[in-house]
């Protein structure tokens, strides 16, 4: 039913290992929902012990603190919480927390500061997005915490910074990683407002999100389920289009979008990303990447 709906991400509960996320997923295939992404819900110590299996097989979790705040000491969940976002950005998985973020709004119109500070908290971890459950669901001020939060994200936002020394863990880079990771080295020497990256299933977009640019990334592809779900992956404003034929293609297409999406201006510098495999008859596939400059005009 699922797949028939649309739906573009299944948040799962309780997940405590791996099989329960292939389970899921062998599932969604089966029903031709091969393209919905899974969010495995972190909720108890069990899930924790296994986490690094079920980021592996999952696309995405969600830092789920209430249930999680009950099966574990409530100490250990700000440290579980830092835990699992970082483990999400190195992982280029989308990583959501939740759960009590702005509880008191259930009943007042204003949160407490201690929630506030919370909600800054997860952004400068480095989460892709915080969620509201009873606030929105229940709460008599759903609009207006939104807005909080709203505004709050919109204010942290302001003072991170790149994040390319965080990310530098002293391992042999892959190739696509090694391309978006200079991107966005070469967007903050040159203050570039924006970085734009042709992408298809949203791995490179992810990439270059992983160190958290100052610029803006302006992700281009043709896919229409991978632009629904980038949309959850901080900084990254998916465009589909309808095709890319060729490098020059791209370069010309990227420019217009950034003009019309108003995300640049003529005379602004952008960082352009193109990362893409290819197979040529009886030949090994072929890698072939381009992060160049480009002025709009």
């Amino acid at each position: 039913m699922v797949a028939k709906q649309g739906v573009d991400f299944v948040a799962a509960s309780f997940i405590r290992k791996r099989s329960d996320v292939i389970e899921i997923r062998e599932h969604l295939k089966a029903h031709g929902g091969e393209n919905i992404h899974i969010i495995s819900k972190i909720e108890n110590q069990e899930g924790l012990n296994n986490f690094d299996e079920i980021l592996e097989a999952s696309d995405g979790i969600m830092v789920a603190r209430g249930d999680l705040g009950v099966e574990i000491p409530v100490e250990e969940v700000i440290f579980a919480q830092k835990m699992m976002i970082e483990k999400c950005i190195r992982a280029r998985k989308v990583v959501i927390t939740a759960t009590q973020m702005l509880d008191s709004m259930i009943k007042n119109p204003r949160p407490t500061r201690a929630e506030a500070g919370d909600v800054a908290n997860a952004i400068l971890d480095g989460t892709d997005a915080v969620m509201l459950s009873g606030e929105s669901a229940k709460g008599k001020y759903p609009l207006e915490a939104v807005s909080i939060m709203a505004t709050i994200c919109e204010r942290t936002d302001r003072v991170m910074n790149s994040r390319l020394e965080f990310n530098n863990d002293n391992r042999k880079l892959r190739i696509t990683e090694a391309v978006c990771r200079g991107a966005v080295e070469t967007a903050e020497k040159l203050d570039a407002p924006l970085i734009v990256v042709a992408t298809q299933g949203g791995k490179s977009a992810r990439a270059v999100r992983k160190y958290f640019p100052d610029a803006t990334i302006l992700a281009l592809t043709t896919n229409e389920k991978t632009a629904h779900q980038l949309v959850l992956s901080k900084g990254v404003v998916p465009q589909l289009v309808k095709e890319i034929t060729s490098t020059d293609d791209f370069y010309r297409l990227g420019k217009e979008l950034a003009l019309q999406s108003g995300l640049a201006h003529k005379g602004d510098v952008v960082v352009m990303v193109l990362v893409h495999w290819y197979r040529a008859a009886l030949l090994t596939p072929h890698l072939f990447t381009s992060c160049n400059i480009a002025f709009v005009n």
